[in-house]
């Protein structure tokens, strides 16, 4: 089965809601020349009309010359990952990184054994990333441990891994002390492309750093999707857009549409310098 994050030294992945954020990451991507992954979370996956999705996304980017593969992002919950199998998203993401590790392992080989079977790649989690997005919480982190990440290779056959080095989701509060040797470790043990969670407070620099890892292929965008959002928002209030006399709702979506646009562009350009 072939596992597309290695068809690009790495790739960018944006959590996204609908088919218009998607098109903004999708155009961002394409005046950059380069392939993106797009996320939907749980939450959202339960509330899109999933088989309108998955026929814009490809049609959309093949259009635009690019591929854009589709990723159901956290979830918790097999009977959703198997829907997203079964809905046509590209990889999917088992995340039982909460319970005990011998747990963890069997639930993701059980998500495994059945999205392999219809050539869907899977995403798994060893430790346990903190922060807070949609319906996922997790109040600290809990890094993972050599032993665990041993175990967890060993006794799985996922396509790619996540791991708690320090990173969080959401906002962080104050500078994160990143675990890099974490990410050395888990690379240096296995092919596996590893996936950096919690990209979207993370400085340039923090970011630059982790793409110099052999086999850091995978940086997840969800925080700074949603700020762009409501910046293009805020820009159409200080325009004066947002009035009842004139409003037009096309006028405030272009900028939401550019605002998205933008910072996609701005995280893309990362990975060409």
């Amino acid at each position: 089965m072939k596992n597309y994050l290695f068809e690009q030294k790495a790739a960018f992945a944006f959590n996204i809601w609908s088919i218009d954020s998607a098109r903004a990451v999708i155009d961002a991507a394409a005046a950059k020349k380069t392939n993106v992954i797009l996320q939907t979370s749980s939450g959202v996956f339960q509330n899109i009309a999933k088989k309108q999705l998955r026929e814009f996304v490809s049609s959309y980017a093949a259009d635009q010359g690019i591929r854009a593969w589709l990723h159901l992002d956290h979830c918790k919950k097999t009977e959703l990952v198997r829907e997203a199998v079964e809905s046509a998203w590209d990889s999917v993401m088992i995340d039982a990184s909460d319970r005990p590790v011998e747990e963890n392992i069997a639930v993701t080989n059980e998500v495994t054994d059945y999205a392999h079977e219809r050539e869907v790649l899977v995403e798994a989690e060893v430790g346990q990333i903190r922060g807070v997005e949609d319906d996922l919480a997790c109040e600290q982190a809990q890094i993972a441990s050599v032993e665990d990440i041993d175990r967890f290779l060993q006794e799985t056959e996922i396509d790619m891994i996540a791991a708690a080095f320090g990173n969080a989701h959401g906002l962080y509060q104050s500078e994160p002390k990143l675990h890099y040797e974490i990410v050395e470790y888990i690379t240096g043990k296995t092919r596996i492309p590893f996936v950096v969670h919690g990209g979207s407070g993370m400085t340039d620099e923090a970011i630059r750093r982790l793409l110099r890892i052999p086999n850091v292929r995978k940086i997840n965008i969800s925080t700074d999707v949603k700020l762009a959002y409501r910046k293009g928002i805020t820009a159409a209030y200080e325009k004066g857009l947002m009035e009842r006399d004139g409003f037009q709702a096309t006028t405030v979506e272009h900028l939401i549409h550019e605002s998205i646009k933008s910072m996609a562009g701005a995280k893309l350009s990362l990975l060409t310098e």
